[in-house]
């Protein structure tokens, strides 16, 4: 098993279905590091087994801004109306052991290589707002932007998540790369999302996991969820 890989995953969402599959699929494909950019919570309906299996299973865990909000209990107004009442049974669901954890995970990681002189950092957001900046690919400004801050700190890779949409961009040799959503991708393709970096010879590998979100959407209904979120599933949008 190489040490050099490490499997990047992020926005779980509660879908415990969902990380359940990527964790099989990382381990079936013998990558034994797993770095996991945030959002473990909210959406759906999994949220203590989520957060108890992502802590297990990766090396190094990101606060997202669902798990910050989980954390100390809020509903900030500004989210999206369908992920009103999921915080709610997040927030009713956790014991303060669960909101310990989500309080206390990084706002950010670095990984310095020395070995091949190369430096590359983990966020949920952006670098501007690491919890709450949505970052992409097809925005030239926000991207330029990435690089420059790369440039500035000494950066060769910048993982983001949040925005649930995967994408790989280079630059003069340095990356930037959204992993996608594990739980909630939404980018036409249902299945699970997740990448594999390769610190040695610097590149990345996208791969989709398909799985069964019977559960999932169960779970939606049983708690009166909106069917939306079960629909997104379905679709990946």
């Amino acid at each position: 098993m190489s040490s050099n890989k490490i499997a990047v995953i992020s926005d779980i969402h509660s879908n415990l279905s969902a990380l359940k599959a990527v964790l099989s699929d990382i381990h079936n494909k013998g990558v034994k590091r797993i770095f996991c950019l945030g959002d473990l919570v909210g959406y759906y309906t999994k949220p203590i087994p989520t957060i108890h299996l992502c802590i297990a299973r990766c090396e190094v865990v990101i606060k997202g801004n669902h798990d910050n909000s989980a954390a100390l209990g809020e509903i900030p107004e500004y989210y999206r109306s369908d992920s009103f009442r999921p915080i709610e049974f997040t927030n009713q669901s956790l014991t303060i052991h669960e909101r310990k954890i989500l309080h206390s995970l990084p706002l950010m990681h670095t990984e310095d290589y020395k070995d091949v002189n190369r430096r590359v950092m983990f966020i949920h957001g952006g670098p501007e707002y690491p919890l709450d900046q949505y970052i992409y690919s097809d925005n030239s400004d926000q991207i330029e932007e990435c690089f420059e801050f790369m440039e500035l700190i000494g950066l060769n890779g910048l993982f983001m998540g949040h925005t649930h949409i995967p994408f790989k961009i280079e630059k003069n040799g340095n990356l930037i790369c959204n992993p996608g959503s594990v739980g909630q991708p939404r980018d036409g393709d249902s299945r699970a999302s997740y990448v594999i970096y390769d610190s040695e010879i610097h590149s990345i590998e996208f791969h989709r996991v398909p799985y069964d979100p019977t559960s999932t959407i169960d779970g939606i209904n049983k708690h009166q969820f909106s069917t939306e979120l079960g629909e997104r599933l379905l679709v990946g949008k």
